[in-house]
């Protein structure tokens, strides 16, 4: 028994250096010697989930069950595999499989931990926190239950309570370097902060090899060195925290160009003069559309204020419905009769988006949909929701820029941040087709800039809300008091009264990207 642990925990360690192939081989062969060890079927279960052979996975979990039925961890995977994975997302058999895991084992952290991230994500936020909470009086040093904890408290506000599971999180395991990046947007840093002096001595430490870490921990000096005025080796961090991440992405600028080109191809006038009246008509949503921190959040968090406005923050819906329908198709292909379609399925899809609207927002009047890159979808949701309200939010091209480069993106729905060339190329395709779809659907858009909100705020609300037809709301004036949700990454900037200092801050980074500044698209 002694040997089997011995040679489990090799093949732990292996596989926790991300050695997968060489991990999935080793367990295979402890399998065939002991066919009878349910925890040999779960350690083979999490390899092949990470190496995406998930239906494998799923097999493999219900041969340990098979030996061995009351394995709560076995039961807790397979909550998470349902739950991340999207070709098999399933949240309310995850959900099961996580209470399921609760019941045979009440004393492990890690299935209240993910069941309150589970919630979390439905905005259940009470639960969630009753989760965490739970999994953290199981094992107060349970990093990922106080980091998760943390990140709820940042989406509702309460930054205090946020700092504190930071930095519980990273007493915890000083490596836990998602906590550290978190903590480090909470901070206002000085020369003599102690969390900056840590975030250098963890730096200098840090494997070459471990390229996330290293990242992140970047991404926190970039800051901090901002913090203090010290551009220079800001501006260092952040680029090579940026350089690190490009090299594990397959962006090419070549690619958008041809995607930009064709969404012009298929929206066209032609298209609307073929189905003038298209859609569904009985639904108004807001879309918030734009480049990433271009005041998107700012503008959902005035109009959520609201007492008609639910604010829905940035859901899928849009992007899943064309799937749906399209699949991976060019659009042309349908629109123009080569693949079947029928001109009462735009009413149809207008009528699903609102009812999953409706249903996400507990019936509410009106509803925000703050997914900034459905600026490439304003010709299909004229097709689909023509008495939509599109709200195009725009800034300086320059700060636009640097605040995407100095943000990390989770997910990798913004590839095009992590290098200049590759930022300003694709800001200037975005502001061509912006200039495309006002020229097309004329009156269909509002289009706000953020350095006149700033300047001129209630002017620019009053306008905001005219267009949205919505009538005077003193609240959307002290929208810094909206208590609701945001997960973005303008989650803090959105809680402060309206400030000016981020206007023109493009200009401390100014020697490094001002060959840029003539060639933007403005």
């Amino acid at each position: 028994m002694e040997k089997l642990k011995k040679e489990i925990q090799s093949v732990v360690d292996i596989y926790k250096s991300r050695d997968l192939l060489k991990a999935k081989l080793l367990c295979e062969k402890l399998i065939i010697v002991n066919p009878k060890v349910a925890f040999l079927y779960n350690l083979m279960g999490l390899i092949l989930t990470d190496q995406e052979k998930i239906q494998e996975a799923i097999e493999c979990y219900e041969k340990g069950l098979k030996i061995d039925p009351n394995f709560a961890m076995i039961y807790n995977n397979l909550g998470l595999l349902f739950f991340n994975h999207k070709s098999n997302g399933n949240v309310k058999k995850a959900e099961n499989y996580y209470l399921k895991s609760i019941s045979l084992n009440k004393n492990i952290p890690e299935p209240h931990t993910n069941l309150g991230s589970l919630y979390n994500s439905l905005n259940k936020f009470e639960e969630a926190i009753n989760c965490l909470k739970h999994a953290i009086h199981i094992s107060p040093k349970f990093s990922h239950a106080h980091h998760n904890l943390g990140n709820i408290y940042v989406a509702l506000g309460d930054f205090t309570k946020a700092r504190i599971h930071f930095k519980e999180s990273i007493k915890s395991d000083p490596n836990f370097y998602s906590s550290h990046r978190a903590l480090s947007r909470l901070t206002k840093y000085t020369d003599n902060n102690e969390h900056f002096n840590e975030l250098k001595k963890i730096y200098e430490q840090i494997n070459i090899n471990d390229t996330e870490f290293k990242m992140n921990i970047g991404y926190s000096l970039g800051k901090a060195y901002e913090d203090i005025k010290d551009f220079e080796k800001s501006f260092a961090y952040y680029s090579e925290s940026n350089l690190l991440y490009r090299k594990k992405i397959n962006f090419s600028l070549d690619s958008e160009v041809r995607k930009f080109k064709e969404i012009k191809d298929i929206f066209n006038r032609n298209l609307y003069e073929k189905y003038p009246s298209s859609g569904y008509s009985k639904f108004s949503p807001i879309f918030i559309v734009g480049m990433p921190r271009s005041g998107t959040t700012l503008i959902e968090q005035i109009l959520s204020s609201h007492h008609k406005v639910f604010g829905a923050d940035e859901v899928e819906f849009l992007p899943k419905l064309m799937k749906k329908y399209f699949g991976n198709k060019n659009l042309n292909l349908f629109f123009k009769g080569v693949l079947d379609f029928n001109e009462k399925d735009f009413e149809k899809m207008g009528e699903e988006y609102a009812i999953k609207m409706k249903n996400y927002s507990n019936n509410s009047e009106r509803i925000t949909d703050k997914l900034p890159e459905n600026f490439l979808r304003i010709g299909f949701i004229k097709l689909i929701l023509p008495k939509s309200k599109i709200i195009h939010c725009y800034r300086n091209p320059m700060d636009t820029c640097l605040s995407v480069f100095k943000n990390h993106f989770p997910g990798g729905k913004i590839e095009f941040g992590y290098d200049l060339d590759d930022l300003f190329g694709f800001y200037n395709l975005y502001s061509d087709l912006m200039k495309y779809w006002n020229d097309l659907l004329p009156n269909f858009i509002f289009n706000i800039k953020y350095e006149k909100l700033i300047s001129n705020t209630e002017s620019e609300v009053r306008n905001l809300l005219k267009a949205c037809q919505l009538e005077w709301s003193d609240e959307c004036l002290n929208f810094y008091n909206n208590k609701r949700a945001i997960r973005t990454a303008s989650d803090i900037q959105a809680r402060n009264k309206i400030y000016k200092t981020s206007i023109d801050s493009w200009k401390n980074y100014q020697k490094h990207v001002n060959k840029y500044a003539d060639k933007v698209k403005i």
